[in-house]
């Protein structure tokens, strides 16, 4: 691991560690901002508007990906090493390079989808995707400016500005999508106008974060993206390295499910209509294939708040040069992840007819999505290893293990939509996080010298998921025949849904505590395990 500098003291470290909760509380709230808003959002569009809104959505999550993750967290290393050594002016220099280095990357980006739209939809197979893909290109002009604002402030540890932006973008992009795309269909316009509605929304949003980067700016450094920077002690080329290389390793791994979404939006629709769908029905078809995205999502925020929640004693623990707690609390966090994604998995597994009528309106695609909500265990063991490998410096391990595992899901796409469909797609998504996530913890092992995830926490893990599954089909079969007589049945489903997640997730979370899956002090050590330690027996 690399030496760290003398001077970090524990004022600075304590600053360190309230800043790494700040952001990653308000990483949770945009995450599930961002989840949450599909579920409406296919009410007012429909599956064919899902399926339009969903082709379209990973080329705005690269853009929010490059000015949330990759970028400014490199920006912030290198203005952190200048400010520790008091040289404020190559702070401005780094400011300068970084911003005029960015800011030509994306206008290329820009330059090359928008200019590339008709051609870019042709490969998708839909040539009627082609102004959303324009539209949603401008996101990338918004990138440099917001990177480098994050960045900057976050070099200072002062993590409010980004965590404000974070929270108000996702805020004003949900609200404009719903209201754009609700507008525009209630007008009579179709479908894809209304999707396009919905990328102007995220663009929309986009703006948000940048005005709120820009209040802030005025109070304290007004010219920040044009200050001339002088006696300057940091090279041009050494930022460009840090930038680019460890940049693009960051964000590779941070992309996890977004380069699923990428590569079903360039396969899946495609595959249906070659091989003898209409068009009309795939697009369809591919809506509810979307429908487990949220899920998903919503599943990794659940299962990684824990988790997560331990990384910046990580990192506490490689500043200090603590291999023992580092250990530690890795190994906590890889438990924590384990036994969280398991219990989404198969407790969605047991309600998801209800919770797909409930959030949908219909039981379309409810085996498919069955299958393709496993894929939560191992985007939420991929998400706290990739998080433990960045702080540990070794980014580069994540990165390659993430583009590995897409290249098996592009190869795996080819081979099994033909032959199964959506559900195809569902299996080659779960094989392809499963194998990131192995290899990202047998990295861990090899690093650390001992088994992130043993024996016990595997047997007691699955014991206690089981008997969770059969609490749920015994409650499921109770339900239906008591219910009827109580309840419509919008009502019902909704019920049904809302009560097997309560009775699943006490009965789940009761058979952890009491097998001693975790300690006592453990326990104490998570969000609200004062509360969950009183479950366990003395």
């Amino acid at each position: 691991m690399k030496r760290i500098d003398e001077h970090i003291t524990e004022r600075p470290l304590r600053r360190l560690l309230n800043g790494a909760v700040i952001l990653t509380m308000a990483a949770l709230v945009s995450k599930i901002l961002s989840a949450g808003y599909r579920i409406p959002y296919h009410y007012i569009a429909g599956d064919v508007g899902f399926y339009i809104y969903q082709q379209i959505y990973p080329f705005y999550g690269l853009a929010v990906l490059f000015s949330t993750y990759g970028f400014p967290v490199i920006i912030s290393k290198l203005i952190a090493q200048e400010m520790g050594k008091g040289r404020r002016e190559s702070v401005f220099h780094i400011v300068k390079v970084s911003f005029t280095a960015l800011l030509l990357l994306n206008v290329l980006l820009f330059s090359i989808q928008y200019g590339a739209a008709e051609q870019i939809a042709d490969l998708m197979g839909d040539a009627q995707l082609t102004n959303l893909i324009k539209i949603v290109s401008f996101s990338f002009l918004l990138t440099p400016f917001i990177a480098v604002a994050r960045g900057y402030y976050q070099g200072q540890n002062n993590m409010i500005p980004t965590a404000v932006s974070q929270v108000v973008e996702q805020t004003v992009r949900v609200s404009a999508i719903l209201v754009f795309s609700y507008s525009l269909l209630s007008k009579g316009y179709g479908v894809y106008k209304a999707g396009a509605g919905a990328i102007a929304g995220s663009v929309a949003g986009g703006f948000a974060s940048l005005a709120v980067l820009l209040f802030f700016l005025s109070k304290h450094q007004g010219g920040l993206f044009f200050t001339k920077s002088k006696g300057v002690t940091v090279q041009t080329k050494k930022i460009l390295q840090a930038l680019f290389i460890q940049g693009t390793l960051i964000s590779i791994s941070s992309m996890g499910i977004l380069l699923i979404q990428f590569i079903d939006s360039f396969t899946l629709y495609a595959q249906l209509v070659e091989n003898g769908l209409d068009e009309h029905a795939a697009k369809s078809i591919k809506g509810i294939y979307d429908r487990g995205l949220p899920l998903i999502q919503l599943g990794t925020v659940v299962g990684t708040a824990f988790s997560l929640s331990l990384v910046p004693v990580i990192s506490a623990a490689i500043v200090k040069k603590d291999y023992s707690l580092l250990k530690e609390k890795t190994e906590l966090s890889i438990r924590l992840s384990f036994v969280v994604g398991v219990g989404a998995v198969l407790g969605l597994i047991g309600i998801m007819e209800p919770t797909n009528i409930m959030l949908y309106g219909d039981v379309l695609g409810t085996g498919m999505l069955r299958v393709f909500c496993v894929m939560i265990l191992f985007t939420t063991l991929v998400a706290a290893s990739a998080a433990i490998l960045q702080g540990m410096d070794h980014a580069g391990i994540s990165a390659l293990t993430m583009v590995a595992g897409m290249v098996v899901k592009w190869v795996l796409n080819m081979v099994l939509i033909p032959a199964y469909s959506t559900t195809g797609a569902a299996v080659s998504s779960v094989v392809s996080f499963a194998l990131i996530a192995v290899m990202n913890n047998l990295y861990l092992y090899k690093k650390l010298g001992f088994p992130v995830i043993k024996g016990r926490t595997l047997w007691l893990t699955f014991k206690a998921g089981a008997g969770m599954l059969l609490v749920l089909l015994i409650y499921k079969e109770v339900w239906q025949w008591i219910s009827p007589s109580l309840l419509e049945r919008n009502w019902r489903v909704v019920w049904e849904a809302l009560s097997g997640v309560a009775v699943g997730g006490l009965f789940y979370g009761w058979m952890i505590l009491r097998n001693h899956l975790f300690t006592k002090e453990e326990v104490l050590k998570i969000p609200y395990g004062d509360k969950l330690s009183k479950w366990m027996k003395s």
